[in-house]
């Protein structure tokens, strides 16, 4: 039988089609530096118009900083872990002294270790944060003069604390022993018969450490989307130091009792920022310190009471700073004052004051050209004459000085504490009698009422997360 073909051929077609898109891995967000660096530093070369160096007249602790000398800190930083329960850090400071060897010819660097410390934060995933080593805590400085009018800690010690979007709060437990305070030693090393029998060998006999509790409770209110921000904070220091037995001169046996001491800090701070630009700020401190709190933890008292302790001194701090900035005009300022009464039983003598210090500058912001002018004073009252002079008349420094300077940065962005700068700087300071008599009659400043100062300076700081 023949087979017949179908009228209509029907055709069966498989069609397989592979579409593959190749889309481009999306760039992994680079990993944040695990070592770091950061400086603060100035540095300059000076003339006083007589053939030699250029100097500031300083008379209060804390005079105006224009015309300080050379100085560098380096920070070497390592986050060392970056885990769900901390996140860890190594810091370290090496501070270099004003010891220049392509001026003075000698080859020596007097260098200083800072900051030695480790520090974990956000433990456990919150807001706590622990450090152990050497360190500063630091809050808030009047530039101008270079000086934390509330809190400036420097100590070996432990900190714990917690630090949140409003809020910032620690507890220090630090010490020092001082290796050069004649007035109240902390040690002294002595030779004494050898454990042998034979000869002597050197042991330290007078080991006290000097212990500082600190703690302080920052809060904070508004500040976001450019808007004003204020904050306030309270902060307190306690001192202690054991008694102890020094040796007297010409041998081991015979020793002195030395008495224990303590001391005390009270203090709090109001601020305000972005008041009407956002680098404004205002900020007012008021401090009281008692005892071994008067004087620096890294400096000795300067006097003692009848039964050797810093105890009855005693020390009022007020202290105001601020920069405003109005288009191409910035103005910084900042002012102290300071009363101070010593440990001994003298109710009235030199050694205790009323005094303080004022500076303003003002500036132009002209791009990266930026010239100043800084005009401040100086005046300490004391309580009593002179031992020189035979006088309690005021003493009285007064300067003004004209800076044109180069801030280096976006010509946008340049304002007050843009960094780094570059600086000419003339400065003439007048000095009343009482000033001059407080240098030794032998002295050259002793004779001149008028300084002058002429000089080129640089300062910067980076990678400190905009401290200094």
């Amino acid at each position: 039988m023949k087979r017949l073909a179908p009228k209509f051929p029907l055709t069966l077609t498989l069609t397989l089609t592979l579409t593959l898109t190749l889309t481009p891995p999306t760039p992994a967000t680079p990993a944040p530096p695990r070592a770091w660096v950061g400086s603060y530093g100035r540095i300059g070369l000076s003339s006083d118009l007589q053939g030699g160096q250029g100097a500031p007249r300083a008379l209060t602790p804390y005079a105006p900083r224009l015309l300080e000398d050379n100085y560098l800190e380096l920070d070497i930083g390592y986050h060392a872990y970056d885990g769900a329960l901390a996140k860890v850090d190594i810091t370290t400071t090496l501070a270099l002294l004003d010891a220049l060897m392509h001026y003075t010819g000698v080859p020596d660097a007097h260098i200083a270790l800072r900051r030695s410390f480790i520090e974990a934060r956000d433990l456990w995933g919150g807001p706590l944060w622990l450090s152990i080593g050497s360190r500063w805590l630091r809050g808030d400085d009047a530039y101008l003069m270079n000086f934390w009018p509330l809190d400036d800690l420097n100590t070996l010690g432990l900190t714990a604390g917690a630090r949140g979007a409003r809020y910032d709060a620690f507890v220090h437990l630090g010490v020092s022993r001082l290796e050069r305070s004649a007035l109240a030693p902390q040690t002294q090393r002595a030779l004494i018969p050898a454990a042998s029998g034979f000869g002597a060998e050197e042991a330290l006999l007078l080991n006290r450490q000097r212990a500082v509790l600190a703690a302080a409770l920052e809060r904070r209110y508004g500040g976001e989307g450019g808007e004003m921000g204020w904050k306030w904070k309270l902060y307190g220091e306690l001192h202690a130091l054991p008694s102890g037995q020094r040796v007297l001169e010409g041998g081991y046996s015979e020793r002195e009792r030395l008495a224990d001491d303590r001391g005390l800090t009270l203090g709090a701070q109001l601020g305000l920022w972005s008041m009407r630009h956002a680098r404004d700020h205002l900020n007012l401190w008021l401090r009281y310190a008692r005892g071994l709190a008067v004087y620096d933890e890294l400096g000795a008292p300067g006097s003692l009471s009848p039964a050797l302790r810093a105890w009855p001194a005693a020390e009022w701090r007020a202290a105001a700073a601020g920069n405003h900035e109005w288009g191409p005009l910035s103005a910084q300022w900042a002012a102290y004052v300071r009363r101070y009464t010593d440990a001994d039983e003298v109710a009235r003598d030199f050694d205790d004051r009323l005094e303080g210090s004022a500076a303003v500058r003002p500036q132009l912001n002209l791009g990266i050209f930026t010239p100043a002018v800084e005009l401040s004073a100086q005046v300490s009252a004391p309580r009593g004459p002179h031992p020189r002079a035979l006088s309690d008349a005021t003493a009285a420094v007064y300067q003004a000085a004209l800076i044109p300077a180069l801030s280096l940065d976006d010509p946008a962005e340049v304002g007050a504490f843009t960094r780094p700068q570059l600086r000419l700087i003339y400065a003439a300071s007048w000095l009343n009698a009482a000033a001059l008599a407080r240098y030794a009659a032998e002295d050259p400043r002793a004779q001149a009422r008028v300084a002058h100062y002429l000089g080129a300076r640089a300062e910067w700081w980076f990678g400190r997360g905009g401290r200094y």
